[in-house]
């Protein structure tokens, strides 16, 4: 009998261990695998990429193969600099410009375009040398000659000072330089007529209005010159020939939840998604997901206390994924810490940027107060004012930006990421409802 009941006792145990199995493996997170009923794609507009400025390209002539050029024609981003060897500013871009040149000359293409000032005697001087050179395949050596060499001869008292200080220095410091040739050249009327010419057919243009004038992809740019910068519109316009040139298909099955395993520098973030509340946003994110959209782009906005921001791989902020979507209308708030949203350049212009908030009622309570401080004692807002005030900012952040997840695991990770940091990669992860 004791036998008996103890095989009971086991079955039943056994079978409760199977069902109990059963059930603990649908509320489990499975990869994410798209459905396959819907293929239609999600609603969006496609965004042209950005090209030459029509305006700056009707004005300035074409790059030619008479423009001092370094870089293949093909390059992603082409930097056109009018600029003056004379100019103090003009030294600094020029070097930059050269060295960025350097650090990616199988992406970037650099020309060089006199446009020397009235006001600055030397430059035109300087201008012929560099010309001479370049008859050589050595101008853009002069120009770095010049620019970093500019304090030595910027403030000689005289031209036949200057001149003496170029031949001397350009016989000695330019490798390669046939000495005799380069004498003749720089003395050659043409080459000096050239030049001169040069400032008047840009200058009435209107279209440089100084000097150092920098374009990108014919766009003008008054950027930093440092690396960093740079890359950043590199990247960007090496993303414009990676943009998707159709609307994403519809991945998602309503009768799932989703949610998404953000691995960082800094350790995983885990965000629960709004499938129900923001269909479009949601799927997005997915498809970028699966993309392989995210893997590897930085963390390129934090603000302390209020947003961390991402999704960007050129992490210059203007980087799109080739086309918008609309905002998503629904009963969800920020406010909360660890609510995500989609970044965007203007109602119904998302993209792949978002961003995950801290404590926004906080942060904005913070920023009042402190304002309030410095109010006098007649104009200052009462506690119930300031409460006010910060839920009409949470309101305006609702009502212009879509909130489609909230970090469920890893919150304390969002708070340590600095623009140092970046995605690793986005892993999507489902199960039945």
């Amino acid at each position: 009998m004791l036998k008996k009941n103890l095989g009971i006792v086991i079955l039943a145990v056994l079978i409760s261990f199977i069902f109990g199995t059963v059930v603990f493996a649908e509320d489990e997170w499975v990869p994410f695998e798209a459905s396959q009923e819907n293929v239609q794609p999600m609603e969006c507009t496609i965004v042209k990429p950005i090209g030459p400025n029509e305006n700056i390209t009707a004005a300035l002539p074409p790059i030619t193969d008479e423009d001092w050029s370094i870089g293949p024609k093909d390059a992603p981003l082409t930097i056109l600099e009018y600029s003056d060897f004379q100019c103090p500013y003009c030294s600094n871009a020029g070097l930059a410009l050269l060295e960025f040149q350097k650090n990616h000359p199988d992406e970037v293409r650099y020309v060089y375009r006199h446009f020397p000032l009235s006001f600055h005697e030397k430059a035109p001087m300087a201008a012929y040398a560099a010309d001479a050179a370049g008859a050589q395949g050595l101008f853009f050596e002069a120009e770095h000659l010049l620019y970093s060499t500019q304090s030595d001869w910027s403030g000689l008292e005289s031209l036949d000072a200057f001149e003496t200080w170029l031949k001397d220095n350009f016989k000695t410091q330019l490798s390669g330089l046939n000495y005799d040739q380069w004498l003749t050249d720089f003395a050659d009327p043409d080459l000096r007529a050239k030049v001169d010419k040069a400032f008047d057919e840009v200058a009435a243009t209107g279209v440089v209005p100084g000097t150092p004038t920098i374009f990108l992809n014919f766009n003008s740019y008054q950027g930093s010159y440092d690396e960093a910068a740079l890359t950043s519109y590199l990247k960007f316009f090496e993303l414009q020939g990676k943009a998707f040139q159709e609307c994403p298909p519809n991945l998602i099955d309503v009768n799932k939840d989703y949610r998404a395993v953000l691995d960082t520098t800094k350790g995983k973030i885990t965000v629960d998604l709004y499938t129900e509340q923001a269909p479009l946003a949601v799927n997005n994110f997915i498809f970028l997901a699966t993309q392989g959209w995210f893997d590897g782009i930085p963390f390129y906005k934090v603000v302390p206390g209020f947003i961390v921001q991402s999704g960007d791989p050129s992490g210059s902020g203007l980087g799109n994924p080739g086309y918008q979507f609309v905002n998503e209308k629904h009963d969800l708030k920020f406010g909360d810490p660890g609510v995500v949203g989609m970044a965007n350049s203007g109602k119904d212009k998302n993209g792949s940027q978002f961003f995950i908030t801290f404590n926004l009622h906080d942060y904005y309570q913070q920023s009042i107060k402190e304002a309030n401080d410095k109010l006098s004692s007649e104009n200052k807002l009462t506690d119930e004012m300031i409460e006010q005030e910060v839920q009409d900012q949470l309101n305006k952040m609702s009502d212009s930006y879509t909130v489609f997840g909230k970090v469920s695991e890893g919150y304390d990770v969002a708070q340590t990421l600095t623009t140092s940091d970046s995605i690793l990669s986005v892993t999507i992860e489902e199960k039945a409802k």
